[in-house]
């Protein structure tokens, strides 16, 4: 389990985190979302031990962080939003730097996921596009199997077709019960692949979220085509109008009273669809308090 309690991370006079609080548990990606600044990066670092925190506690696996780092550092792999190493070396020479750091490495399984990832070990890192030196950073991140996995926006750089091999190996991953911290600002690949989420927004961690609950949070889409009479509804939000339709904006506390209330109309059809999280994410984002 990773276990994040009351973090505090300023800098100088520049807030990072405030009280930050969460736990990932084995088998689940948890995803912490929110806006470029929020503080997600700042959180995972502290996390690596690549910052010093201000107060509260970290712990991997009940190992404190970054006092006790060392007793669990074989066990996480770690992959950043920008991936640069030695740029006159090359991938082969790289992946036999990497094994010594670990005190087993499968080569079996650091084959599997160079065909997978179809990373060419014969060139130099200067010579590589961005979304191939992400493929050797997604590779470093695997190769020696770790029980924890922090990735800070995985898919910077990722075209289409690699996005969805990092979502499949993600997924293996959670089946293998590891604890995975997916940081991201995209919220499709959140809603994909998290079970859980943090919104974080201006360092502090606002509310914990599953996928399905931060949906129903939010607004449903409720679309009536050939609506009459439409004065009768005015107290409820239009977020879309075109010729024959008209699309409100319901709160679930709120739609039973509007299907009581249009069935007095007339109208052709209804439909109710819940928000993507992208909708949801944003609704209760910009509805939260400011801090």
């Amino acid at each position: 389990m990773i276990r994040v309690s009351n973090l505090k991370k300023y800098y100088g006079k520049h807030r990072g985190v405030e009280e930050l609080s969460f736990e990932i548990h084995p088998g689940e990606i948890y995803g912490l979302i929110g806006p470029n600044g929020a503080g997600k990066t700042t959180a995972i670092r502290s996390i690596l031990g690549l910052l010093k925190r201000d107060t509260g506690s970290i712990l991997i696996a009940g190992k404190r962080v970054p006092d006790e780092l060392e007793n669990v550092k074989p066990d996480i792999g770690y992959l950043p939003g920008e991936v640069n190493y030695y740029g006159d070396m090359k991938v082969k020479d790289f992946l036999s730097f990497n094994r010594k750091f670990y005190e087993s490495v499968d080569t079996t399984y650091e084959s599997e996921l160079v065909d997978y990832l179809d990373i060419d070990i014969q060139k130099k890192f200067k010579e590589l596009s961005q979304g191939n030196r992400k493929k050797v950073g997604i590779l470093q991140t695997l190769v020696h199997r770790p029980k924890y996995l922090v990735m800070d926006e995985p898919t910077n750089g990722l075209d289409p077709l690699l996005q969805e091999k990092l979502y499949d190996l993600l997924a293996k991953e959670k089946e293998h019960d590891r604890a995975i911290l997916f940081s991201s600002h995209i919220l499709s690949e959140v809603e994909r692949l998290c079970q859980r989420v943090g919104v974080i927004k201006q360092g502090y961690l606002i509310r914990e979220f599953t996928i399905d609950s931060l949906k129903e949070f939010a607004s449903k889409r409720v679309t009536v085509v050939g609506l009459k009479k439409a004065d009768r509804l005015k107290q409820y939000e239009v977020v879309e109008e075109g010729q024959d339709r008209v699309t409100f904006s319901v709160k679930p506390s709120d739609l039973q009273e509007f299907l009581k209330e249009i069935s007095s109309v007339s109208f052709d059809d209804i439909e109710i669809k819940n928000p993507s999280l992208t909708e949801a994410f944003m609704e209760y984002y910009s509805g939260s308090e400011q801090l």
